[in-house]
């Protein structure tokens, strides 16, 4: 952990815990109205794992593979009922669906698939196109602090190190910053697929002038252990506009370690409020 930041910060793990059906969101991590992205994914995530647990019969718990989260609504602040139900327990993988409810209604709604690893003669592969870009290393990246009212309450607990794409521009860019959230002890898979969430949208570089605009759906791969990223490092969060139709844009988002191995593969569909 950071000695630069509060001991008093509670950690992913707690932010992102279930606990009796019940899911905590605290004031100060939220996204506009609700809470941020990357916690329902943690969140997500944490739940489906903790299930898949106990229902396994294998002496080791199976690894996330992917998540993918329908954002319907916001999630306010206070304690939010969550439903887990699973949708397939076979022999080597299983399906999750969780569910975050408000009054009456579903605010959002996630599928989480595990598995276990498979065909073991198969080398592993990454396309060669796929590669990190050339950045500099965090170390000579100062880090810039954010929070409100320029950004969304939860940016104020993160580290950020911005390198390019910054919102409200008027020229589209690619969005490439190293991130890091500074009060945990390890990685997991929570915690990696959520900070794919953390940055602001691709899309907000190509406006002049503040436009809301929110998530509709999230899709990412886990593609690293993630017991095997140093804590101490952030992630290179690389944001891609790829194309906008009738108000909705479509951007992928990558997590790189410093190493050069590409951690998370994420797509989002966002709604351009107005």
């Amino acid at each position: 952990m950071s000695p630069d930041y509060p001991r008093d910060v509670a950690s992913f793990r707690e932010l992102t815990t279930v606990d009796d059906g019940s899911w905590h969101l605290p004031e100060g991590w939220t996204q506009g109205r609700g809470a941020w992205g990357g916690l329902l994914v943690g969140t997500a995530v944490r739940a489906a794992q903790a299930l898949d647990v106990r229902a396994g019969e294998e002496s080791s718990p199976r690894a996330v593979r992917e998540v993918s989260v329908d954002m319907l609504g916001p999630v306010p602040p206070g304690d939010v009922p969550v439903r887990v139900s699973q949708l397939r327990q076979g022999s080597g993988t299983s399906a999750w669906r969780v569910e975050f409810a408000g009054e009456g209604d579903v605010l959002a709604s996630a599928s989480v698939v595990l598995g276990q690893p498979r065909a073991s003669d198969v080398a592993q592969h990454l396309d060669p196109r796929v590669t990190l870009p050339a950045v500099p290393s965090w170390r000579d990246v100062a880090l810039v602090p954010l929070g409100p009212p320029m950004a969304p309450v939860f940016t104020q607990h993160l580290e950020f190190r911005p390198l390019s794409g910054f919102p409200y521009q008027g020229v589209g860019s690619d969005v490439a910053c190293w991130v890091r959230f500074p009060h945990t002890d390890a990685w997991d898979a929570a915690l990696a697929l959520g900070m794919v969430d953390a940055l602001w949208p691709a899309v907000l570089t190509t406006f002049a002038e503040v436009r809301p605009v929110a998530t509709l759906t999230f899709a990412a791969s886990l593609l690293v252990d993630p017991a095997t990223l140093d804590p101490e490092e952030p992630l290179l969060h690389l944001g891609r506009l790829i194309a906008v139709r009738d108000g909705y844009a479509t951007e992928t988002r990558e997590l790189w370690t410093p190493d050069g191995r590409l951690a998370v593969l994420n797509t989002q569909v966002m709604a351009i409020i107005r």
